[in-house]
């Protein structure tokens, strides 16, 4: 079977097999503010990070040398909301990835519509089913390039009329989020899904 030694991959040959290894991934769009204005842009690295407090972390890497807007916006304004994606706002994400130059507002060029956030100031997305806002807790820098791993606490929560019931359970169904896969354009629908409950241990446990 095929094996690598890491340390002798070039960057992108190890790009490329990280990105194909760990899949599906959710992809948060998300929204910042700064001088220039508000900033939206979506990343694939990203996942919960805990539950008490609620936390979440997006990973963000370099721009022809230089931070991307949403970091350079986290800089200057430590806040930011993140956005689950679904199938129906793909298109409009899908424009928030352009390279724009700084000062553009990706929100009004995907013809979002931009709502006030409750706790935090960078703007929310209309569209999107769940709108997570967050304030940062701490970023680090990792790498050799470097990526910044963002670390954020969720103070408000955001979704759209009957995603969530009376005992705080998420209808996946209705938020129909889009996942990233390996190459230029992939992407996966939660469509196909299966429950499996957790066994439970039937031996004699001994010890402490």
């Amino acid at each position: 079977m095929p094996s690598f030694k890491v340390a002798d991959l070039d960057p992108n040959t190890q790009y490329k097999l990280l990105t194909g290894t760990v899949t599906p991934r959710p992809i948060a769009l998300v929204t910042t503010l700064g001088t220039s204005g508000p900033n939206a842009a979506p990343f694939s690295f990203f996942n919960v990070l805990g539950s008490d407090p609620m936390m979440i972390m997006f990973s963000s890497g370099p721009r022809d040398g230089a931070a991307k807007d949403t970091l350079a916006n986290i800089r200057e304004c430590p806040e930011f909301v993140v956005h689950i994606v679904s199938y129906a706002i793909k298109d409009k994400m899908n424009v928030c990835a352009t390279d724009y130059p700084i000062g553009v507002n990706e929100i009004a060029e995907a013809g979002f519509t931009q709502l006030p956030s409750s706790l935090v100031r960078p703007p929310r997305i209309a569209e999107a089913p769940i709108a997570m806002e967050c304030k940062l807790i701490k970023s680090v820098e990792v790498g050799n390039k470097p990526h910044t791993l963002i670390i954020g606490q969720i103070v408000y929560l955001h979704y759209h009329e009957g995603i969530v019931n009376e005992r705080f359970h998420i209808d996946i169904g209705k938020v129909d989020p889009r996942g990233r896969m390996a190459g230029a354009g992939g992407y996966v629908r939660a469509t196909d899904r299966f429950e499996m409950p957790r066994l439970k241990y039937q031996g004699t446990r001994s010890g402490g």
